[in-house]
C-alpha cells in the first residue's frame, strides 16, 4: 500500500522512500529512539572512520586509488574525517594543558614584542593557520604531481585526508608527551617535533600516491614538491600570525 514521505511528500511503497531514502515507518521522538540513533551513528562511525584513519596512516596510496576510483562506501567523508579527528585534537590538547597548567614561557613576561605575540597567536588558533597550508599544499601537488592525471578538487579531497590523518598522528604525540612523559606540549622543541611529524608524513604520502600512478622524473617532483610543502607551511606558520596582528590586532 503506497504511504507519503514525511520528509520529502513523495509517494512511495517498500520500507523506505525511492525519492530521499527516509525510512516509510517514523517513530515519534523519545528518548529511546534518540539512544538508537546516537547508538547507531556511533557504531557506523567507528566502522568507518577506524578504517579510514588505519588505512590513510599505513597504506595511503591505494586507499587514495581506490577512492578516487570510486570505491567510497568503505570510507569516512573527507571533511567529516577531517573536523573529527581535528575536534578530538583540540579537546586532548586543551584537556591536557589546562589539566596540567601548560603555558608559554613567554605568556610570562611583559610588553610583549609583535614577534612574540605572533607565535602566541599562532599556538592558540594553530589549526585554524593550518588551512592556508592545506590549500597551499593541494595547488603544489596538483601543479608538480598530479596534473593532468588528477583534478585539483581530488587532490584536495586527499589532502583533507591526509590533514586528518595528521591530527590523529599529533594525537597521539599529545598523549605520549603531554600525559605519560608529562612535558609541556607548549614548548618550542614540540612545536618543532610536529613540524618533522607532519613532513614525514607528507613525504610518505606523497610518495606512496603518486609512485603508483609511473609518473616521469617521479623523484625530482617528490623531493621538489616536499621542499615548497615544508618551505611554504613554514612562512604560512610563521608569517600570517603576524600580518593578523598588523591589520586585527
Amino acid at each position: 500500500m503506497p504511504v507519503t514521505c514525511l520528509n520529502c511528500g513523495n509517494r512511495f511503497e517498500g520500507k523506505y522512500c525511492s525519492n530521499c531514502g527516509q525510512k516509510a515507518s517514523v517513530q515519534r521522538l523519545s528518548a529511546s529512539i534518540l539512544f538508537e540513533e546516537t547508538l547507531h551513528f556511533l557504531t557506523h562511525m567507528e566502522s568507518g572512520f577506524l578504517h579510514t584513519t588505519r588505512s590513510f596512516l599505513l597504506k595511503p596510496g591505494i586507499s587514495s586509488l581506490n577512492y578516487i576510483a570510486g570505491k567510497r562506501k568503505e570510507f569516512q567523508k573527507p571533511v567529516s574525517y577531517f573536523l573529527i579527528w581535528t575536534g578530538l585534537y583540540i579537546l586532548l590538547h586543551n584537556t591536557i594543558i589546562n589539566h596540567y597548567h601548560y603555558q608559554l614561557t613567554r605568556e610570562l613576561v611583559t610588553d610583549l614584542n609583535i614577534r612574540e605575540q605572533s607565535n602566541i597567536l599562532f599556538r592558540q588558533h594553530f589549526t585554524i593557520f593550518l588551512l592556508p597550508v592545506i590549500a597551499l599544499s593541494s595547488v603544489l601537488l596538483y601543479v608538480i604531481m598530479a596534473k593532468p592525471l588528477y583534478n585539483y578538487i581530488e587532490i584536495l579531497t586527499l589532502s583533507l585526508y591526509g590533514a586528518g590523518t595528521y591530527f590523529m598522528i599529533s594525537f597521539i604525540s599529545d598523549v605520549v608527551l603531554g600525559f605519560i612523559f608529562k612535558i609541556n606540549i607548549l614548548s618550542v622543541n614540540v612545536f618543532l617535533w610536529q613540524g618533522i611529524l607532519s613532513s614525514i608524513y607528507n613525504f610518505w604520502y606523497s610518495f606512496d600516491f603518486f609512485n603508483r600512478t609511473h609518473i616521469r622524473f617521479f623523484w625530482i617532483r617528490l623531493l621538489l614538491v616536499s621542499a615548497l610543502i615544508a618551505i611554504g607551511g613554514w612562512i604560512i606558520m610563521l608569517y600570517l600570525p603576524l600580518a593578523w596582528l598588523y591589520f586585527f590586532g
